[in-house]
Order: structure tokens, then C-alpha cells, then sequence
């Protein structure tokens, strides 16, 4: 009984516990990621039905045998989901900027569990809809339209309301660019900033050339691809009061009757005398005055133009010549001026008309001439200097005094500088009276360029620092030289000079550049060159400046390791090339002794009597012992080489080792073709020289015959490349032991 009531005991507390490992292991409804709320992501224009993504929640939806069913909470949402999935569905349009459809969605899925009494579990959603670029940019008030006067200045605003808007999410896809699209006019007007609506005039307007037009205005986004929108721009050019009235002839003339009284009206030839405002759109009336030294001979009718006789005209003989001016009613500073000339008629049937030599005057000037210098004369039938009384010479324009004068022989002069920069030529129509006639003629002064100007560096001094290791084609950029020329049309020419100069490279733009192949022969981290910039013009002038170049530590040791290898490896290659010659001639010398002992009396006559020796043979200095003779002086680590070798040369004093040149001679005699012969007789310093030196007579540590090579040496500097031209200093090889032997010269 007990027993039992103990088993009894331990089930119902196991009960409770069975049930919690149950219930935990239930995990249906849950988010596999462990989360409370799923989130996507979708683009706005993403099509209605998408399945935008699936629910990530445990379980299984299917309506036929499924543990979970899931719903929307909301009615009406944007959103569904498919029956017996998780997949979530788009059930309306999207808009980031919320005209078409909304901008963002929340709802929420409701979960439950099948076949139990558990509670539902609601599981948020959310969806975030990113912009695409799906709004072209809009014009506000567009098309526009503008009126302007000719006289409005260049850099001038021209209409503030010009604007464009874009629907866009804030960024790339609504940040506008404005641009004037290529076509007829479009040089008059641009934006000063391109992200800016601001619209300029960058073209002087003038009304009597074009009085309206259009231009065609973009905006366009940095979407990708953009998205643009045009505009018409309509432009009424108004007339502005920037021209001189125009007489309808420049010289008049009329004959005075004999029968003439004061107040006769005169009548003008080649018709009456009028002028008109070129401002069409104004057109200002005019009233008419005479000006001048004889304005007391005539009277004008101040409206209509017509010249009357006065008293002083009767009185008068003599031809006159009066000046008509026409003046504007509203600005006083716009007038006119024409010629009268009057004569009575028995005076011009007498008269000889004046005429121009030619109907083109042309002078070419130098912009340098001094003032007062006649650049031209007008030349006249009958001459100017000539007539009694003078002729009277009036230019169209006033501004030919602001630089020319023209004197009574017709000489045209120079009355202010001329710059070539500022005007290069001049023209002028001219008249000539005398009174009675006239004649009309071109005057074009064309201003010669002279080189007034050196080259301007930017900087009086350059200072740049090279810390790349490659560049292209072999050149390290260095930096950029900035070179003016005050002379329009000059070309500035760039070069480099100075002992370093020949390591780096300048174009015609300014920029240097080091070679890189230079980078070897660098002696120090700082080089100084001399740029000099000469012009183009005639006589050529140049400016010179100095720059100085910094090469990177780095840079600097990296070569000097990458040198310092190179150096290494030819020099156990050039020790190995000695050892090997040393063995040659070692080889060379047992082969030469073996013969000597074959042609020796004590030998046999035949192959067979052939011996090896039973001895090692002697050292080379012993077997010199004989000779007085000594080594020549070779480079360190081969003379040892070489004293060891019996195949070294053996120079001495010619008179001290005559003898034993006989005795080599008639050894020599019978040596093989392969050999060498010994010196010929001319050069009796040099006894003996083996095969093998001969052909390495120019590799490191290897003897010459002093006669090859002369005794003097040029000193080396880091200047050579500017001293070329100068007179090297020569020093005197004074070695004693050179010069007892074959006076050896060494070039460093």
C-alpha cells in the first residue's frame, strides 16, 4: 500500500513537468530568426500580385494537413497572403512619394495553432518601400517668356522665377541640373551653376541685329538613367537709345544764286538734308542746328533741315563750307554731323574737284611707335599740301581722336599708344572738302604685335618632393611649372638646365618629370635645376627660375638596395671570370713546360719517350726566380690570382732583359700555332702575353700594354654636363711602379 501510494506520488509530480517540456518543445508560430517582427524591403515600383516575401514562422500553413493557419488582422490592407503559404502578396501600388499608393506598410499576421485551444500569436509586418527614380524633373511656369534691352548687361539676371521641380525622395534622383540645349541663339544666355536656376546673359543683345528669338532649357535629374524635362524660352529684345542718329547723306552741296537774297532757301544736292534715329524701335525725333567756324553763313529751320542764306554768305565770294548737326530731342549726347558746301556758281564752274588718290588708305604700325609718328597719308587730286586754301579732312567716328589726329596735308597721326592686346586694327571711312567738293575714302590701321613682354612664372621659386616608384612610360611625376605671356599669340617654350637637368623631362604644358632610369645614378636626395621659359615672339624673350626636387627617403634607399645587389652580383661574377682565367693560364703554362722538356736534348726523339714528371712542379714564383721582371698593378682580389699564374706577363726593362728575349725567342719558335708568338721586335716591353689575356684584355683586373693607353687622365665631375665645353683639368700619372712598367692609366 504504500508502495503505491508512493508510485502515485512521483507521477503526479512528474505530471507538471512532462506538460513544460511539451509546451516547449511547441514551437509552432514562432519566427525561425528568433525575432518579433519581420521587415522587408521592396522598391516602388514594384507590380500589384508580387510576392513581395515569406513569413520565416514555424509551422505549416497547408490547408489540408498544415499545424498553423495565418490571416490578416487588417481589412483593406495593401498586402495578403496566399492560402496555405506563407508568401506575402502585393495587393496595391506603391509610392515613395504617396500620390499613387502608400509610401510604407504595417499590419499585422495573426497565427494559430491547429487542433489545440492555445491562444493566437499576432506577428507585426513591416514593409519599407525605397525610391526609384520614377519623376522627371517639372518646369514651374514654364514655358517662360522675357523682355529685355539691348543695353543689359553681360553676367545680368534674367528671369528669378525660372525653377524646376522633381517628385522625387530627396537625393539623387531629385537633384536637378540646368543646361541651355545647343541651337540657334543659345550663345546669348546659360546658368551661372549648373545646380542652380539661375539664368544669365553671357552674349551683348542688340535689337537692331535680332529682336526676338528662343532658347530651349533643361532640367534633368541624376537618376539612373536621368530623366529630363525642355523648356521654351521666349526672348522680346527692346530697343535701347545705343545708336547715333544717321544723316541720309554724309556731304551735301548747293549753289547760291545770283540773284540771291538773305533768307534764300538753298537747294541741296544729292538731295535735302534729313536724318533719322537708328534706333528703329525708338525712333527719336531730331532737331537740327550749324555748328563749326562758319555757322554765322547759313540759317537752318531747326524741324525740317532746310538751309537758308544768311547776310555774312551774300557778302562772301569765297566757297563755304558749314557743318549740319542732328541732334535727338530726348538725349542731347546722340547726334550727327553732315558737310555743307556752298559756292556761287561762276566759282565752281572754276574749280577743280577734289578726289582721293585711291578709295583705300591701309597702314600696317607697330604697337611700340612713338607718338607724333605719321602713319599714313591721304593722298589727293589735287594735292593737299597744294591747295590754297586747305582742304578740310572729318572721320565717320569720333573715337579716331581718341588715338589718330589728321593735319591740313593729310597726314595721319599718332596721338595715343597703341596696344596690340587691347585693338588689333582700326577703320575709319574719311572725308575731304574743299569748300565745294568732296570725296570719301576707307582708312584701316592694322596694330603689328611686339614681343613687349617676357614669360612670368607663377612662382619666383619651385619645390616638389617625388615619392612614387613606377610611372608611366618610364617618368615619375614630379610637378607642374606655371608660365604666362603678357604677348597674345606667343608660344612659351619650356627647357631645363644644370647638372641634374638630364634626369628629369618638361613638356610645352609645364609638366616635369623624373626619368625613371635616373633613379640609379642619384648621388643625393635633392637635385636643383634651372627652368628657363622663352616666348615665341621676335626678338624671343626668356625667363629663368630654379627648382629644386626632393627624392623620398624611401624611394632613395629602395634603389640604392636594388644597385647595391646589382653591384654584388657583377662582382662575384667578375671574381669567378678571374678564377677562371687564373686556371686557364695555370693549364696554359704546364702545357707550354711539358713541350719545353719534349724539345730539350735529353728528350727522346719519338712519342714514346714521353715523360710525366715524378715531382710537383714548383711554384710560379720560382720559376721566375730568373727574371727582374715584376707584376703588373691590377685591381684588388686578381693580383693574387695573376702573381700565381705562370701565364702573367713579364714586362721589365727592355735593355735589361735583352738576353733572355733571344732565349724566349728561339723557344717560342717551336711552339704550335695555337700558341702565342712572342712581341715583335718594335715593342720590346711586353716579353710575353698569353692567349687568354688578350682576349679579356678589357674585363676588371686584367693587364694592357701601356703603349694602347695614354697617360693622362681626365678628372671626373658631377659638372661634366655643363662643362663639356670648357677645359678638362689633367693630372699626371705619377705612380713610380706604373711607370717603370707600362704606365698604366685607370678610368673611375
Amino acid at each position: 500500500m504504500a508502495a503505491a501510494a508512493l508510485g502515485l506520488g512521483l507521477l503526479i509530480l512528474a505530471a507538471p513537468i512532462s506538460t513544460h517540456a511539451q509546451a516547449i518543445q511547441d514551437s509552432r508560430c514562432y519566427l525561425m530568426n528568433g525575432g518579433a517582427v519581420e521587415s522587408f524591403f521592396i522598391s516602388e515600383n514594384t507590380p500589384v500580385g508580387s510576392v513581395i516575401g515569406t513569413l520565416s514562422v514555424n509551422g505549416d500553413p497547408s490547408e489540408d494537413d498544415g499545424n498553423i493557419s495565418l490571416k490578416l488582422q487588417e481589412k483593406d490592407a495593401a498586402l495578403g497572403i496566399a492560402p496555405g503559404t506563407k508568401n506575402l502578396t502585393l495587393l496595391r501600388s506603391l509610392d515613395r512619394e504617396e500620390r499613387l499608393g502608400p509610401s510604407n506598410i504595417y499590419v499585422n499576421v495573426r497565427c494559430d495553432r491547429r487542433r489545440t485551444t492555445d491562444p493566437s500569436f499576432i506577428i507585426p509586418v513591416s514593409v519599407r518601400v525605397w525610391d526609384v527614380n520614377d519623376n522627371a524633373p517639372v518646369w514651374v511656369g514654364s514655358p517662360y517668356h522675357v523682355r529685355l534691352s539691348e543695353l543689359t548687361a553681360v553676367g545680368s539676371r534674367v528671369l528669378p522665377a525660372l525653377r524646376a521641380t522633381d517628385a522625387d525622395q530627396l537625393g539623387p534622383h531629385a537633384t536637378i541640373h540646368y543646361s541651355v540645349m545647343p541651337g540657334p541663339n543659345s550663345e546669348y544666355f546659360g546658368f551661372a551653376n549648373e545646380l542652380d536656376s539661375v539664368l544669365i546673359v553671357k552674349q551683348a543683345l542688340d535689337y537692331e541685329t535680332l529682336s526676338n528669338f528662343t532658347v530651349t532649357l533643361r532640367a534633368q535629374d541624376q537618376g539612373r538613367p536621368p530623366l529630363h524635362n525642355d523648356t521654351t524660352l521666349y526672348v522680346e529684345v527692346l530697343d535701347a537709345d545705343d545708336q547715333n542718329p544717321k544723316f541720309t547723306h554724309d556731304h551735301y552741296t548747293a549753289l547760291l544764286p545770283d540773284d540771291a537774297v538773305e533768307g534764300t532757301i538753298l537747294n541741296t544736292a544729292p538731295g535735302p538734308i534729313a536724318a533719322v534715329d537708328q534706333d528703329v524701335g525708338i525712333n527719336a525725333p531730331l532737331y537740327y542746328t550749324v555748328t563749326g567756324d562758319k555757322r554765322e553763313m547759313v540759317v537752318v529751320d531747326r524741324e525740317t533741315g532746310r538751309v537758308a542764306a544768311a547776310r555774312q554768305l551774300l557778302e562772301t565770294s569765297a566757297p563755304v563750307t558749314v557743318v549740319i548737326r542732328a541732334t535727338q530731342v530726348d538725349n542731347a549726347d546722340r547726334y550727327a554731323l553732315a558737310t555743307l558746301a556752298v559756292s556761287r556758281r561762276s566759282g565752281a564752274l572754276s574749280r577743280r574737284p577734289v578726289r582721293f588718290a585711291r578709295r583705300a588708305f591701309a597702314a600696317r604700325v607697330p604697337e611700340h611707335a612713338p607718338l607724333g609718328t605719321a602713319l599714313l597719308t591721304l593722298h589727293t587730286e589735287p594735292p593737299a599740301d597744294r591747295h590754297s586754301p586747305p582742304f578740310q579732312f572729318y572721320v565717320s567716328d569720333r573715337g579716331f581722336l581718341d588715338k589718330f589726329a589728321i593735319n591740313s596735308a593729310g597726314e595721319v597721326l599718332l596721338r595715343r599708344p597703341l596696344d596690340y592686346e587691347t585693338t588689333p586694327d582700326y577703320y575709319y571711312q574719311v572725308m575731304v572738302t574743299d569748300g565745294i567738293y568732296n570725296d570719301t575714302a576707307s582708312i584701316n590701321v592694322t596694330v603689328l604685335n611686339v614681343n613687349e613682354w617676357e614669360p612670368r612664372f607663377k612662382y619666383p621659386q619651385y619645390e616638389f618632393r617625388v615619392e612614387a616608384a613606377e610611372g608611366a612610360g618610364g617618368l615619375l611625376a614630379v610637378g607642374r611649372l606655371d608660365v604666362f605671356d603678357g604677348d597674345a599669340g606667343d608660344n612659351v617654350t619650356l627647357t631645363l638646365r644644370g647638372s641634374d637637368a638630364s634626369m628629369f623631362y618638361i613638356n610645352d604644358a609645364g609638366e616635369m618629370f623624373m626619368r625613371q632610369n635616373a633613379l640609379s645614378m642619384l648621388n643625393s636626395s635633392v637635385l636643383h635645376v634651372v627652368a628657363t621659359a622663352i616666348d615665341s615672339g621676335s626678338p624671343p624673350r626668356q625667363t629663368s627660375v630654379p627648382v629644386i626636387v626632393h627624392v623620398g627617403a624611401r624611394l632613395l634607399a629602395r634603389e640604392r638596395a636594388r644597385d647595391g645587389g646589382v653591384l654584388m652580383f657583377a662582382g662575384a661574377l667578375s671574381l669567378g671570370a678571374l678564377v677562371l682565367l687564373a686556371l686557364l693560364a695555370v693549364a696554359l703554362a704546364y702545357i707550354y713546360r711539358n713541350r719545353r722538356s719534349k724539345s730539350s736534348p735529353s728528350a727522346a726523339p719519338n712519342k714514346s719517350n714521353f715523360v710525366v714528371p715524378e715531382k710537383p712542379l714548383p711554384p710560379a714564383s720560382a720559376l721566375d726566380a730568373a727574371s727582374s721582371g715584376s707584376l703588373l698593378s691590377v685591381s684588388a682580389g686578381a693580383s693574387t690570382i695573376l702573381a700565381n699564374s705562370t701565364s702573367s706577363l713579364d714586362l721589365r726593362d727592355p735593355a735589361a732583359t735583352h738576353s733572355r728575349n733571344a732565349t724566349v725567342s728561339r723557344h717560342s719558335a717551336r711552339v704550335p700555332k695555337a700558341k702565342v708568338a712572342p712581341a715583335p721586335p718594335e715593342a720590346p716591353s711586353v716579353a710575353l702575353m698569353s692567349d687568354h689575356l688578350q682576349r679579356a684584355a678589357g674585363r676588371s683586373g686584367v693587364a694592357w700594354p701601356s703603349a694602347t693607353i695614354p697617360a693622362r687622365v681626365k678628372k671626373l665631375s658631377w659638372d661634366d654636363g655643363d662643362q663639356a665645353s670648357g677645359e678638362a683639368e689633367v693630372n699626371e700619372a705619377t705612380n713610380p711602379a706604373v711607370a717603370e712598367h707600362m704606365n698604366l692609366t685607370v678610368y673611375f
